[in-house]
């Protein structure tokens, strides 16, 4: 069957009727969402394991959702994707090998939340950024990357904790944050244990991958130490569709090494070593490249990412200044190296291209809190300096070498102040808080190379030294209505310098040219959202929050009516468009033991999510905003021992169907393009806690076998071949086995 994205088929989209109920009130009520968080001083209600989150905060004015380690393990988490499948509104595209240029890499491009993704989302481990995405110069394309952000192991981590919206001032990003905490000493040197550990290995059959991991701590109440190790070997993905998959093998290895020592009972101090390292051997075939390589090509990835960090932390008995401090210093390098191999057919032999993206960064972190009477005062300050390079080589059949980077070779330096002040009084005998905050940051920029990279001095002069800042205030309303019943209400200002591989992506041939910018605007965001947490009644919890949120000044690349230099046209990137995205979450849950005696263990959980968007170009023209992803929920029925020897979980996942449309924000952007059909998925989860050593994990995907697409990855694809070689894998397990002592 070919006919599932052709718009002129008669083929009938599939319209669930999971979803159909799922969202009944979500339309009708217009807006909601799941709020977690992991603020050790507020309210939380246990939930059971096996369902999709482990912990609820029924006081937090925010949207976030924390996932543990537990459900980690259980939801058969492997990768950044697998992590959120069954958040409503936050999605994981991918970039398949060859979609954009034969060069182009794949991998995760970060993550997409509440409708806007890559860069304009925040990803950091332990509070340090993750590199870039870097978008594609060559392909006059803003929107789409070639380098991903994918250089993570879940292994690696205690819990990921995803906010939705314009971040805090305490962080940047217009769009959201996902944060990964990594494992620590503490988490295993419990109940007076000075030396704990588990080993771990498991299977994923849709991508033919084992894994094995192991973690030890040891330790006393003066000094512990952690060490982590997980290796990954695997294959590609297996599509559910016509096509055979393109071979691929890649194997990825991650190290984490933690020392903790309390100095005295007031400081305490770590060091971290972060190290994640990836390689892919890949066969791109022809039908996914142009017709300049005919045989299709063959290509290595190598990513690296090696992260150092001091910590240190300082809890005086009655300091003016401050409660607690905590002081971060890191150095994280990353690498993302590419070389594709293929015949090429002007040139009538092969052809040899490595494209590279190195970036450093070094910083500073310091944030601090302090009490004073009823204010709860936060403030901190970041310092960091991001050093960026793209080189690119080509290697001709005639023997000769073309050496031309993709982005002029660049330096910035971040500085950034925030303070939030959290004021408590009672109004009509019940909590009543409110939140001013405000973040001041300042960026400089400087490009290190551009008379080397362009072929002009007019080229050149496109790019220069240059400063930014902006100013981020932000303000929260909480309200305790009852004991059970929390509302808020927040207004965040946020803002985005584009980032280096944004602002001086270049692309310079003989006849046309593709140039950077450095007098771009800032992105900006006016984020608005409204949030009720109730729970009527005991062994009950419902969610519902509505956000409305304004962007402006949007970037892609667009052509310029005068050409820069010689070149018959040229593209550069620009603020082209704003955008505004609305929409709402509803979260359900109920514990039916808490009404049935004889279901004790029994729970059922619904999440969705629904998100609209329209963009509107300056030229005035308007459209639809293409990152917005279709509908979704999420609705889970499960079971968990009383005494937690096991459970199991039956979850079905509902998306509805969608087609891209022309999207102003998006200068190539045509609107012709496939609808992605909507799909029902059912996945079973189990454990079984053989006894207090061993564990049991497994995760069946996709049941039914159910032939579908990810909106994300496919919506704004025309190549048909890309298309079906995209397809989500069929009925597939993850299985683990874990030993602890």
């Amino acid at each position: 069957m070919r006919e599932y994205l052709n718009p002129n088929s008669s083929v009938k989209h599939i319209k669930p009727s999971h979803l159909a109920m799922c969202l009944a009130i979500l339309m009708g009520a217009g807006a909601s969402t799941t709020v977690f968080a992991a603020d050790s001083n507020t309210e939380s209600t246990a939930l059971p394991v096996i369902t999709v989150y482990a912990e609820q905060k029924n006081t937090v004015p925010e949207s976030v959702v924390t996932i543990d380690r537990t459900n980690l393990d259980r939801t058969g988490a492997t990768d950044m994707a697998s992590i959120v499948k069954y958040l409503p509104l936050v999605n994981a595209p991918k970039a398949a090998s060859g979609s954009g240029n034969a060069w182009d890499g794949s991998g995760t491009t970060g993550y997409n939340i509440r409708g806007v993704d890559a860069n304009r989302v925040g990803l950091d481990v332990d509070g340090v950024e993750l590199a870039s995405a870097t978008p594609e110069p060559d392909g006059a394309k803003g929107n789409s990357y070639s380098s991903g952000r994918d250089f993570i192991d879940p292994e690696m981590f205690s819990s990921v904790s995803v906010v939705s919206g314009t971040t805090n001032p305490n962080s940047e990003g217009i769009g959201g944050r996902v944060t990964f905490k990594t494992k620590s000493p503490e988490d295993y040197l419990k109940n007076g244990k000075q030396v704990a550990g588990t080993l771990k290995s498991g299977f994923s059959s849709a991508d033919s991958a084992w894994f094995t991991s192991a973690t030890g701590a040891v330790g006393n109440d003066v000094v512990k130490g952690l060490v982590a190790y997980s290796h990954r070997d695997g294959h590609a993905i297996e599509s559910n569709g016509t096509l055979s998959t393109n071979p691929s093998d890649w194997t990825s290895d991650a190290i984490l090494a933690k020392l903790l020592w309390n100095i005295t009972e007031n400081q305490k101090i770590g060091f971290t070593f972060d190290y994640y390292k990836k390689q892919a051997n890949n066969f791109i075939s022809a039908d996914l490249l142009s017709s300049l390589y005919p045989q299709g090509a063959t290509q290595t990835i190598d990513g690296q990412r090696n992260r150092y960090a001091l910590d240190y932390r300082f809890t005086p008995e009655d300091f003016v200044l401050f409660d607690r401090l905590d002081a971060n210093a890191y150095y994280q390098a990353t690498k993302n190296n590419n070389r594709t191999y293929a015949y090429y057919s002007t040139g009538k032999g092969y052809r040899t291209i490595y494209n590279n993206y190195t970036e450093d960064n070094y910083g500073l972190l310091l944030n601090a809190l302090k009490q004073v009477n009823n204010h709860k005062i936060t403030y901190g300050l970041s310092v960091n300096q991001i050093n960026s390079d793209r080189p690119w080589q080509q290697y001709n059949p005639n023997g000769t070498v073309t050496v031309q980077n993709r982005m002029v070779k660049s330096d910035t330096n971040k500085y950034a102040l925030y303070v939030s002040d959290t004021m408590q009084w009672q109004l009509a005998g019940r909590d009543f808080k409110i939140t001013p905050g405000l973040r001041y940051q300042f960026e400089k920029f400087d490009p290190k190379n551009s008379s080397s990279v362009l072929t002009s001095a007019a080229k050149a002069n496109q790019l220069s030294k240059v400063n930014n800042d902006y100013y981020a205030p932000s303000v929260t309303l909480e309200y305790q209505l009852s004991p059970n019943y929390y509302t808020y209400a927040k207004y965040n200002r946020g803002a985005r310098v584009p980032s280096a591989t944004e602002m001086v992506g270049t692309f310079d041939q003989t006849t046309y040219s593709i140039l950077g910018n450095t007098d771009l605007k800032k992105e900006t965001s006016d984020a608005f959202e409204i949030g009720l947490k109730t729970t009527p009644v005991e062994g009950i919890h419902f969610d519902v929050t509505s956000f409305y949120t304004k962007y402006k000044n949007f970037i892609d690349y667009k052509q310029l009516e005068t050409p820069v230099g010689t070149d018959r046209f040229t593209y550069q990137i620009q603020n082209v468009a704003n955008v505004n995205i609305w929409g709402g979450e509803v979260s359900f849950r109920a514990d039916i033991g808490k009404f049935v005696e004889q279901a004790d263990g029994i729970s059922l959980a619904l999440v969705a999510g629904t998100t609209k968007g329209v963009s509107k170009n300056n030229s005035g023209v308007k459209g639809g905003v293409n990152s917005v992803q279709p509908k979704k929920a999420s609705l889970t029925f499960a079971y968990d021992d009383p005494a937690q020897k096991y459970g199991l979980g039956f979850t079905t996942t509902a998306v509805d169907s969608k087609k891209a449309s022309q999207d102003s924000s998006i200068v190539s952007s045509t609107g012709s393009y496939k609808t992605v059909p909507g799909y029902v998925v059912n996945d079973l989860t189990a454990y079984w806690n053989a006894n207090k050593y061993m564990t049991f994990n497994v995760a069946l995907n996709n049941i039914f076998d159910k032939k579908y697409w990810d909106y994300a990855t496919v919506a704004t694809l025309t190549n048909t071949s890309a298309i079906d070689r995209a397809t989500l894998p069929g009925r597939n397990v993850v299985a683990s086995v874990e030993f602890k002592f």
